[in-house]
C-alpha cells in the first residue's frame, strides 16, 4: 500500500512521458513550454532557437521541449488549424 502511494505521488510530481518518443529524450529531459514563439525558420524559447527540422507536432496542444541544458533534441508544437 506505501508502495503504491509513493508512486501515485511521484507521478503528480513528475512530467509523464508516456507520448514523447524515446528517441527524443529516453524517457527523461522532456517538459512542457509556456513561452515559445514562432520565428521564421523555427521556434523561439527560453532565448533558444529551436529550428523547424526538429519541430513535432504536438500531441496535447500545447508546447514541450526535449532538452538537455541548451542541446534541443526535439520540439513539440500544436498543430496550425
Amino acid at each position: 500500500m506505501k508502495v503504491a502511494l509513493a508512486v501515485a505521488a511521484l507521478s503528480l510530481v513528475q512530467p509523464t512521458h508516456s507520448w514523447y518518443p524515446y528517441e527524443c529524450c529516453s524517457d527523461q529531459d522532456c517538459e512542457p513550454v509556456s513561452d515559445a514563439v514562432e520565428v521564421p525558420g523555427g521556434y523561439q524559447t527560453h532565448g533558444i532557437f529551436v529550428p523547424m527540422a526538429k519541430v513535432r507536432p504536438s500531441q496535447d496542444g500545447r508546447y514541450h521541449w526535449c532538452r538537455r541544458g541548451s542541446t534541443v533534441f526535439c520540439f513539440f508544437a500544436p498543430l496550425a488549424g
